[in-house]
Parts: C-alpha cells; structure tokens; sequence
C-alpha cells in the first residue's frame, strides 16, 4: 500500500521539517550519509519531497526514538521496506496520530486563524479570475497542511463562500462557475493521485438522479481513497438503473450516496428499498449517505434508512472505518 502515498515532489525542506518534527539539518544528513530520503531536485537545486519521503523520515525519527541509532534504523528500513510501507501508508495525511509527532509540528497550517486566512485569500484570487494565483494559494496549503486539510478546510469553504455570495447577489454566475470548475480540477487531480482502484471495498460512490452538486461528494472520495478504500466513483446524477446495475457487476459491500437538496433527498431515500433488495444471493449492501441538506437537518436524517456518515469528509472517513469493522455482523 505504500503506493498511496504520493511520489509526487511538491514539498519544500521548511515544509518537511514543520510536518515531521525533524530538523532539516538532521534529515540532509540522512540523505548525504545514507541516501536516504531521496528528494528530487528543483532546476535551482533545491530539495522537493514527496509525501513518501515524509513518511520515510517520521518512521525513520520513531526508531531513533526508540532506542535505535541511526543507522539501525537505516538498515531495518531498507531490509523490511515492504513492511514499513504497510505501516506508513495507514497513516492520515497529517502523519501525526501514527507516527506520534508534537501536535504543532504538523498543524502549522491548519489552526483556523492559518486557513481563514487561506481561504480569503483564496475567494478573493477566484472573484478576480486569477487562477495562477489560486493554484499558489492551494500549493502553499498543500505544502504544509496536507491534502485532507485542503479537501476539507480551504477548498470546499471556498467554494461555500462564493456560492453563499452568489445568493446574496453578490457576485457573477461566471464567478461561481469559475470556482466550482477550479475546485474541481483540484479535487479531480487528488483523486487521480491517490490510487482509487486498490484496497477495502469497493466502495460505489455517486450523486442520485436530479443531483449534480458533485464535488462534496468528490472531496470525500479523495480522503477514502487515501485511506485505503478502492472507490468506484460515478459522480453527479446518476440513474437508478445504472446503480443498481454497477452493484449487480461488483457486489460492493457499501455504497455511498449524496444530495444536497429536499427533492433529491427524498429521492435518495426512496432508492433505498431498492439498493437493499435481495438479488442473486449476495449480501446486502451498506447503504452509507451524506450530503449538505442532511448535515444540516436531524430530522431529516431520521427518514433515511441508512448510515449517515457524518458532517463532513473527514467524518466520512471514521465512519467509513467503523462500518468496515463491523461488516461481518452488518452484511450477514
């Protein structure tokens, strides 16, 4: 699994160091002594990492903590590479809670003074059509907060900003259309990075007929995916019968759908009966669902018969987990 971690090099030394506790001085020496990382150079020579070598230098500063020197640990490294890969590649993007870091060490960017701040910037970059500037807006962010940071705390509140100005008629369609294209380009390209076809699952994923606000849900298989789901993701306004179609092909043992407005919430719920009835013997599938018309309504969430999966994509993916855990009981 060590693929889903990015071999992409997009993070700079000041980034590294932030995220991972490790001075940067301590990890170039790594690097000249044992060739380990093995960061990509820029055409002024200056030092890239990838979200792998990261993951490199945290598992590498735990063994050094530990007890290990150095160079044990180089050498355990490179004998059970495989295993470590195991290990390094369950962690969230943060890294923090597997590999134990000081908090501050990898929420430099995350505090929400940091990301407000990012996420006005951000609004302001859209309303004037920059796109060059929102793409170093996010690549910042990226660089230091991590890619379930950006999903959840600067790229889909930016969106919401914009379309809440939208409605107060405070800004152009062409503005709103703009965003959501840039968002989803953003989206899009981390789905794509994060290996989608392997792992638990497959998780089916897609907006329900009449649906076409895609990208929350779009956000949400982006963190699945970098945890470790295989998602199979059919996006906006999907029929029925091409649900139900796509499930008899691959038997997932959950589905997750979206809406976002009464009328395709009531929609979604009437799928349910459907999704649910027995065909050919298979176990039936968890039936997952979210959406902004449900975070925002309890009650609204008592009609539906299935598991919501929480407020937001990262919520998602703790109850993704949970239901995982429990598929034996849930699918017999």
């Amino acid at each position: 699994m060590f693929e889903r971690l990015s071999g992409e090099p997009i993070y700079n030394t000041s980034a590294v160091a932030r995220r991972t506790g490790v001075p940067a001085d301590t990890f170039r020496a790594w690097e000249r002594r044992y060739d380990l990382p093995r960061p990509d150079r820029t055409s002024g020579n200056q030092r890239l990492y990838a979200e792998r070598d990261i993951a490199t230098i945290a598992w590498l500063r735990q063994q050094t903590a530990s007890g290990m020197t150095i160079s044990q640990a180089v050498a355990l490294f490179r004998h059970h590479e495989h295993a470590v890969a195991e290990y390094a590649a369950s962690a969230p993007a943060e890294l923090s809670n597997t590999f134990a870091f000081p908090r501050h060490a990898v929420d430099a960017f995350s505090t929400p003074t940091e990301m407000g701040e990012a996420t006005r910037r951000l609004v302001a970059a859209l309303r004037e059509l920059d796109g060059s500037t929102a793409d170093r807006i996010v690549d910042e962010a990226l660089a230091i907060g991590g890619v379930d940071a950006i999903c959840v705390d600067l790229l889909q509140p930016a969106l919401r900003e914009i379309g809440d100005q939208w409605h107060r008629g405070e800004t152009s369609v062409s503005i709103e259309h703009f965003a959501s294209a840039f968002v989803e380009r953003k989206l899009a390209a981390l789905f794509n990075q994060s290996n989608p076809n392997q792992g638990r699952g497959p998780i089916v994923a897609a907006c329900v007929a009449g649906e076409r606000h895609a990208l929350g849900l779009l956000a949400t298989a982006v963190l699945l995916s970098r945890h470790g789901f295989h998602i199979v993701y059919l996006g906006a306004d999907l029929p029925l019968t091409d649900l139900l179609e796509t499930m008899d092909r691959l038997a997932p043992p959950m589905v997750l759908l979206t809406a976002s407005r009464d009328d395709t919430a009531a929609v979604l719920a009437s799928w349910i009966p459907h999704l649910k009835a027995s065909r050919d013997d298979r176990p039936v599938p968890v039936i997952a669902y979210g959406g902004s018309i449900f975070s925002a309504s309890e009650e609204l969430r008592s009609r539906v018969d299935g598991v919501f999966l929480g407020l937001d994509a990262r919520a998602s993916v703790a109850n993704t987990e949970r239901v995982f855990a429990n598929l034996p009981v849930l699918l017999e």
